[in-house]
């Protein structure tokens, strides 16, 4: 596990202490130098790269074309809010009074999701193409008010010349947080125990 925050990887460290398969790292925010040439099968990000801007974005997908596995894969939700550069000038200027209930009914972009909003969907697959990885997936989805403003993607990319290296499937999502919402009810309590519930 790798995290800018020192406080994310202790409550890790706590959260999984009787797991012996795991490494802790606190990186810079933008590297993984800690990771070995082409030693990774499989890298996971979700909820947490939405919020760099592209400078990072690009760092991070530069690292993962160094350490993938030839065959590797790499999962990762990330800002689309740049495709939106616009509409997010117009939001931020209108008075706070009428911006929170429109956001809050989905009618509006969700001004307050703190997305990166250098990042596009365009630009993340040209980073790829230009670093040597293939963007072999890029389902763009809405978040937390849900509405039509797809502001965020998930993208799967593998090393050029890998098994999996396909031309990029490309698709937009606008029921993904009703999705989301149905598959926490379904599994919340048969993935965490009895009684339990989604961290």
């Amino acid at each position: 596990m790798v995290d800018l925050a020192e406080r994310c990887i202790d409550h890790c460290r706590e959260r999984f202490a009787g797991a012996s398969n795991i490494e802790y790292h606190v990186n810079d925010g933008r590297s993984l130098g800690m990771v070995a040439d082409r030693s990774v099968d499989l890298a996971f990000s979700f909820d947490s790269l939405v919020h760099v801007e592209a400078d990072v974005l690009e760092s991070y997908l530069s690292e993962l074309e160094r350490t993938l596995a030839p065959n590797g894969v790499a999962f990762i939700h990330h800002s689309v809010a740049g495709d939106y550069g616009r509409l997010n000038a117009f939001v931020r200027r209108m008075p706070e009074r009428l911006r929170r209930p429109l956001v809050n009914r989905g009618a509006l972009i969700d001004a307050y999701a703190w997305r990166a909003e250098s990042v596009t969907a365009a630009g993340v697959r040209a980073h790829c193409e230009r670093t040597g990885l293939a963007c072999v997936g890029q389902e763009r989805i809405n978040w937390e008010h849900g509405g039509p403003f797809l502001i965020d993607a998930l993208t799967t990319v593998t090393p050029l010349g890998s098994v999996w290296e396909r031309p990029t499937a490309t698709s937009r999502n606008p029921f993904f947080r009703r999705e989301a919402g149905r598959m926490s009810h379904l599994y919340a309590r048969s993935s965490f125990g009895r009684g339990g519930t989604a961290p």
